[in-house]
């Protein structure tokens, strides 16, 4: 599916999203390519000012305290995690370093982290989607 936002110059943007992969809209700064994107096949954490590019978990199984860990240093009011096709919430030892520092999260599918991430994106907010893609 592909999204439209018209706001959003000099941040990073989801353009699309589809099973396995993630269009991003890349801002002036980081374009190498004409195109201004790229398309992401492996997980990753986008902010408005920063795109990680491999994520090391690529699956729930996968996920450790630490990789949530790595969010805080991003200043994230509310972190979206897209946990691929299904819904699968990780669990409260997984997700402690965000509960401690007072950081919401907020769980849902890949495709709908990256409409939400967005949303939050374009109205300003301090949002960080950290995605899988399975």
């Amino acid at each position: 599916m592909k999204f439209h936002l018209e706001d959003g110059a000099g941040r990073y943007s989801i353009l699309s999203y589809a099973p396995g992969r993630i269009t991003v809209k890349l801002p002036a700064a980081d374009r190498t390519a004409s195109a201004g994107q790229e398309i992401l096949t492996q997980s990753l954490i986008i902010s408005p000012g920063q795109l990680l590019r491999g994520w090391p978990p690529q699956s729930c199984a996968e996920l450790r305290a630490g990789h949530f860990e790595q969010l805080i240093e991003l200043n994230p009011e509310v972190v979206l995690f897209g946990s691929g096709a299904q819904l699968i919430f990780p669990s409260a030892s997984t997700l402690a370093p965000l509960i401690r520092q007072g950081i919401g999260i907020e769980v849902m599918s890949t495709d709908a982290a990256c409409r939400t991430y967005n949303l939050l994106m374009a109205d300003g907010r301090r949002v960080v989607a950290a995605l899988l893609m399975i």
